[in-house]
């Protein structure tokens, strides 16, 4: 039999690793209207953190996620509309990257 399918996030999300002050890789795709879980596994002594927001003029905040060095973290992302979102390290403006739903 099937196990049921939890109605929370998806926990198995992305990961994206923060290295030598970039983000590898620098875009992916998730499933639109449907919450997940980012990992951020930050390689890195320089603090960094994963803030998705909808779109490169980072006005508005989609997620954002705690800021940690030599560490991984996990946090959990709304269910994003079908589309393009930009995201970037709060502290590293020129670590940049995209995301897009599916």
């Amino acid at each position: 039999a099937a196990k049921p399918q939890p109605s929370g996030p998806v926990s198995d999300g992305p990961t994206i690793v923060a290295k030598d002050m970039k983000f590898a890789p620098a875009s992916i795709e998730v499933k639109a209207g449907q919450a997940f879980t980012l990992h951020l596994d930050n390689q890195d002594s320089a603090p960094h953190n994963v803030a998705i927001y909808t779109d490169s003029s980072a006005a508005t905040a989609v997620s954002t996620g705690d800021i940690v060095s030599s560490t991984k973290a996990d946090q959990v992302v709304p269910a994003l509309t079908a589309g393009t979102y930009f995201f970037r390290c709060d502290v590293h403006h020129d670590m940049t990257g995209t995301i897009t739903a599916k």
